[in-house]
């Protein structure tokens, strides 16, 4: 009797101490009822405690009907807390993952995996609140798009606009952010950089889209026009610094010299 109820014991025991782990990693999941869990973490430690201190009674005591039903309580509890706190953790980490994903498709181009206009916004705007800080908008447009569309078909298309969003990535400075606003019009914001350091930028782009790119069994050559507008100069707000970006790349399309920094004569 003594074996098997100290046995008994044992296992809830093993229970609670299994529990500690997915408790404890709810504990550390922000904004979501860090203290209720920290509760139970901190019950979880008395009742470790309160189960050795009831094992120690049974090694020095003759073991009744009472005590082997207390046992086989301690056994369900430690057992019933470990299950209880896994599938928490589970659903709360499944949770996390779907609102996590939901996020990311709302806020990015399912096609090129960049920022969308939403996300684009919201990081021109954070910029912006911060007073005295610089930086420069650059509005893009890749040359003759709809021709290889109509050529090579809308599959096609979409595979040139993520390998040229790739390729743009690969070469803008870390904390640039690059975006698809829709169709083949493409945004970069480069913080605290100027309208002349951008142009470089800009350059490096375009160089980088100069290496062909197969589309059919044919190597295209991906022409891009791209206007810089640099904040506050060309614009004190969102809006006002895209259009001025997006006149300057207008500007350069049309005069075809595929690179433009904005200047008050264009608007």
């Amino acid at each position: 009797m003594n074996i098997l109820a100290i046995f008994l014991v044992l296992s809830g025991l093993t229970g609670l101490i299994a529990a500690l782990f997915p408790t404890h990693q709810m504990c550390n999941i922000p904004d979501h009822q860090h203290k209720g869990w920290l509760l139970l973490l901190n019950l979880i430690f008395m009742f470790i405690l309160g189960y050795l201190g009831y094992i120690w009674m049974l090694i020095n005591r003759e073991i009744g009907t009472l005590e082997m039903i207390v046992a086989t309580i301690f056994c369900g509890g430690g057992i019933f807390v470990f299950v209880i706190t896994k599938m928490s953790r589970e659903t709360i980490f499944t949770l996390q993952n779907t609102i996590q994903a939901k996020h990311y498709q709302a806020h990015h181009d399912q096609l090129t995996g960049l920022p969308n206009r939403n996300l684009f916004y919201e990081e021109i705007d954070k910029l912006i609140a911060f007073d005295g800080n610089k930086f420069s908008c650059m509005m893009m447009d890749l040359n003759d798009f709809k021709m290889i569309n109509d050529t090579f078909g809308h599959a096609e298309g979409d595979h040139v606009l993520q390998i040229v969003a790739q390729r743009i990535n690969r070469v803008l400075p870390n904390n640039a952010i690059a975006a698809r606003l829709g169709g083949d019009e493409l945004s970069v914001v480069l913080p605290s950089t100027q309208a002349q350091d951008a142009f470089i930028v800009a350059r490096t782009i375009q160089e980088e889209l100069l290496k062909d790119i197969s589309c059919e069994n044919h190597s295209l050559v991906i022409g891009i026009s791209i206007g810089i507008a640099e904040y506050p100069k060309d614009g004190d707000a969102r809006k006002s610094i895209m259009k001025s970006a997006d006149i300057a790349m207008y500007h350069a399309k049309k005069h075809d010299k595929h690179l433009q920094i904005f200047a008050p004569h264009m608007g």
